[in-house]
Parts: C-alpha cells; structure tokens; sequence
C-alpha cells in the first residue's frame, strides 16, 4: 500500500506525505482519535517501564510523542527518536525544547530497514507507534530493529487493528472509512493521506500474522494485548 501512485518507491512517498501533513499532524491525531491516542502511549510506557531500561529507540517517532512520554515515564533511560520526514522531526524538536527534554532526547533521521548509525546491542528497549504499516519492508524492519536491539531487549509496536466486536467494529468502520478521510483531507489539505490511513490498516496483517513475523525476525516470548476490542493493539517480543 502507497500513499498517492504506484510508480514511486513507498520510502519515498511515506516522507513526502509525512513531511506535507507536518504541520497539521497532531491537531489531526488527537482530534481524530477524540484524544484516545495519548492514553494508548501511555500504557505502553508503563509497559516498558518494568524493564528499566537505559537506553530506548523510539522508531517512527514523528512529531515525538511517544519519545517525549517515554523520557518522563522512564527517567533514567536516554530516548532517541528516529523518523524519515525531515518536517515532522522539525515539529518534534520544537515540542522536546519547550518541555526541557533537549538533554534527553535525540532526534535524527533513519530508515527502519537500514539502522547502520547504530551498532548491534545498541538499544535496550524500542518502541514503534502507529509506523509499522508505514515500513516499505515491514519483516526488514523488524529484523533491524532485532539487531540493535541487546539480547533480552524488547520491542513494543503500538498499531491499528481491526475491533473484534460486530456492532462497534461496523460503526468503528464507518467512522475510520467515510467519515475520517473526509475532516483529515479538509484540515491538512492533502486528501490521499488520509485515504490511506484506513487502507493501510486495512492491509496491515492480522495480529496473528503479524506475531508470526516477529517471530520469524528474531523475537520470541511474543504477545500482543488487544485496546478497545481490538481497534488497535500493542505487541511485545523479545530480542532472542
């Protein structure tokens, strides 16, 4: 799944997209989800807060929230916050300073399939928020991710999903489908972003498949838990 054409590599097209969506991005999130995204961060802090780790990759971090939240949740540890779009790394970096996290927190540039910045065992724990779905290789991802990862570390992917119930996975459908595209495309001005939100999740595998694939990519001990009947969920795996 791309954003706008099948010509043009996914890489490619996902930093454009981001980088055109930049400005209006978190006001659309927390609209979007009705504020529901900040509380689903949350519990994946608290996940990897019992780890206590020093050292955290947040991949796909974007305009930092999920970097930003795991600097206050885990004191101790150092966040680096990797994203392919320049402009929503440029909206992070101002969010980081205003909250006096710039000691804390680095932010760079980095493809999910090519972490060679960062050497084997880098990381202690690695977060992904609502970027899977975005890597143009999602098991090459993965398998890099396992690499900085040192032995024992764990990933957390926070996703969309498909809710398990008819009656709420029907209306959650209708929303997700006809009515979100429709306020996104309006405020950000860029129509296809906000189509392919729905369609990628829609693509993405079934939570089933998806624990395969970590499992297949270095990770054992994976489990996943289910938010709001599953509309999305956080997986857990463990660097073997």
């Amino acid at each position: 799944m791309k954003p706008y054409n099948q010509e043009q590599p996914k890489r490619d097209q996902i930093r454009t997209m981001f980088d055109r969506i930049a400005p209006s991005y978190d006001l659309l999130n927390h609209l979007l989800s009705f504020g529901i995204d900040c509380s689903w961060r949350r519990r994946v802090v608290k996940l990897v807060q019992r780890e206590h780790p020093r050292q955290i990759l947040d991949l796909a971090t974007g305009t930092g929230d999920m970097a930003i939240a795991l600097a206050r949740g885990v004191p101790e540890a150092r966040v680096t916050g990797a994203d392919l779009s320049p402009q929503m790394l440029e909206v992070a970096r101002v969010k980081v300073a205003e909250k006096g996290l710039t000691e804390r927190i680095d932010l760079c540039i980095a493809e999910a399939e090519q972490l060679s910045e960062w050497p084997e065992g880098k990381f202690d724990a690695a977060t992904v928020a609502f970027g899977v779905r975005n890597f143009h290789d999602i098991a090459a991802g993965l398998r890099e991710i396992a690499r900085v990862l040192s032995p024992g570390g764990k990933l957390y992917v926070l996703e969309f999903s498909t809710p398990e119930n008819k009656i709420f996975g029907a209306l959650y459908r209708f929303y997700f489908h006809r009515v979100l595209p429709v306020i996104g495309g309006w405020i950000s001005k860029d129509k296809r972003a906000y189509r392919y939100l729905p369609d990628s999740v829609d693509e993405f595998p079934t939570w089933e498949r998806f624990m395969e694939m970590m499992a297949g990519c270095g990770f054992g001990n994976c489990r996943c838990v289910a938010l709001m009947t599953g509309v999305a969920r956080i997986y857990i795996g463990e660097k073997l």
